[in-house]
């Protein structure tokens, strides 16, 4: 059993709850099945969860596969994952640093045009970080993407921890893989 690193108390293992994983920067994405500790005398909490790259890349291929155009916080996922400093992907896509900074802000809504280029980039700079190819006929899935105006509010996604422990192997971001996780 785990001690809470505040008061030394035993913590309470937690199961059966979905857990909303917020540190991710996105408000929808909920994770079932990971272990969450909380202490019930000074109320420290954590969860435990596995192999986050891999879940990383699960939430960055069904951001990448869904047919809405990007919403701001999805935009900033991307790039952070990615690596890049919000002025590097506004180079990157000719654009000046305060339109970039309107769009990861919400503030203003990405074109088609570059929100296909965000992806894009996205998929290429995860394929050549991991080292293999994660992408199959992405110009056709870019072709059926990204066509209508995202919803107000994102739904709600939820992941298994089998999902990213077991299921990245092939071409994540395929027709297949999109049309089915759509």
């Amino acid at each position: 059993m785990e001690n809470c690193s505040e008061c030394t108390t035993a913590m309470k293992v937690i199961k059966d709850r979905p857990y909303k994983y917020t540190e991710s920067g996105l408000d929808y994405i909920w994770l079932i099945g990971v272990l969450q500790y909380k202490c019930e005398n000074c109320g420290e909490a954590y969860v435990e969860i596995p192999r986050i790259n891999e879940l990383h890349l699960l939430i960055g291929s069904n951001i990448v596969c869904k047919r809405e155009l990007l919403m701001g916080a999805e935009v900033r996922f991307l790039r952070k994952e990615i690596g890049m400093k919000s002025k590097d992907m506004a180079g990157a896509l000719s654009i000046s640093t305060e339109v970039y900074s309107r769009w990861e802000n919400g503030k203003q809504v990405v074109g088609a045009c570059h929100d296909k280029s965000l992806r894009m980039i996205y998929v290429m700079s995860e394929s050549e970080s991991i080292g293999r190819v994660l992408s199959k006929d992405i110009q056709s899935i870019l072709n059926d993407i990204a066509v209508k105006k995202a919803p107000a509010k994102s739904k709600k996604v939820q992941f298994t921890p089998s999902e990213w422990l077991n299921g990245l192997e092939g071409p994540i971001f395929g027709r297949d893989a999109c049309l089915a996780g759509v």
